[in-house]
């Protein structure tokens, strides 16, 4: 989990801690500095005493790391100095912060996010941030993993880290697939047998899981409508390293589900 010294980046620590806990992992903790060294004494300080708390608290593995972007060649910005991090350490997960459009705070502005988005070989779990650290319990009242797909092999690589969540938080999984007016007629039955292909698979493997296929004028519109009429919904996708989010999840689509989605979103680049 990258950290940047605020209270807003921190807001998300015990939903990272309890994660933690039910996975049976380790939580590592990471500040990139860009500060001069006798500073990054307090940064030390300062992410011991939160990797103590979320142990005690959450009675887990942690550790904290102060990775200085000097100690590469070449030189790497943060994203990259976060991206090497996470490789090194093999991560699972790497939990973020998500304001709204480029408003990830300070350290993680734009690029950054986009970045880690975009290259890092792990699932990227983007919390919004409300104003305030999630009420207790909010991690337990994820109850639905809905799972967008277009029907191509890229968008379906995200579905092993959604069962592994489902798993994890408990959760039941939703795979769905929307049809435009703009395709064929036969489109709709045929998204229904796409589905039903997957959610045989997901379930031989003991993954149960529910396909449904859905009209809509807008794909993001009907991502977001059916993520907000879910209870304790939380959306896990696929994206595409160089241009955003796989063919049904093409330009604005992925902006507006990340940027208008009141619930988390897990990201994912499948290697192509």
């Amino acid at each position: 989990m990258p950290l940047d010294g605020s209270p807003r980046a921190e807001c998300i620590l015990d939903i990272a801690g309890e994660l933690a806990s039910r996975a049976g992992a380790r939580l590592d903790l990471v500040h990139v500095s860009t500060r001069p060294a006798a500073q990054s004494s307090q940064r030390d300080a300062y992410l011991d005493a939160i990797a103590r708390r979320l142990a005690d608290r959450w009675h887990i593995r942690t550790t904290a790391t102060i990775v200085d972007d000097e100690r590469f060649e070449p030189r790497l910005d943060v994203a990259g100095a976060l991206f090497q991090f996470a490789c090194d350490r093999q991560a699972d997960l790497v939990v973020m912060v998500r304001f709204g459009r480029a408003k990830l705070v300070r350290m993680w502005l734009t690029s950054v996010s986009e970045h880690m988005i975009r290259w890092c070989p792990v699932p990227v779990l983007l919390w919004r941030y409300t104003n305030s650290a999630p009420e207790p319990g909010t991690l337990a009242a994820i109850r639905r993993i809905v799972v967008p797909l277009d029907g191509s092999r890229l968008a379906e690589g995200v579905l092993d880290h959604a069962a592994k969540l489902q798993r994890i938080l408990d959760a039941e999984l939703y795979v769905i697939r929307m049809t435009t007016s703009f395709e064929q007629a036969s489109a709709p039955r045929q998204a229904r047998a796409y589905l039903d292909e997957i959610t045989a698979t997901l379930g031989a493997r003991g993954v149960p899981a529910k396909g449904y296929a859905l009209d809509a004028e807008s794909i993001s519109a009907a991502i977001l409508a059916y993520a907000a009429q879910s209870p304790g919904a939380m959306i896990a996708m696929s994206t595409h390293g160089y241009t955003g989010l796989a063919r049904m999840l093409l330009g604005n689509v992925a902006s507006d589900v990340l940027d208008k989605a009141t619930v988390p979103v897990m990201l994912f680049r499948p290697a192509i």
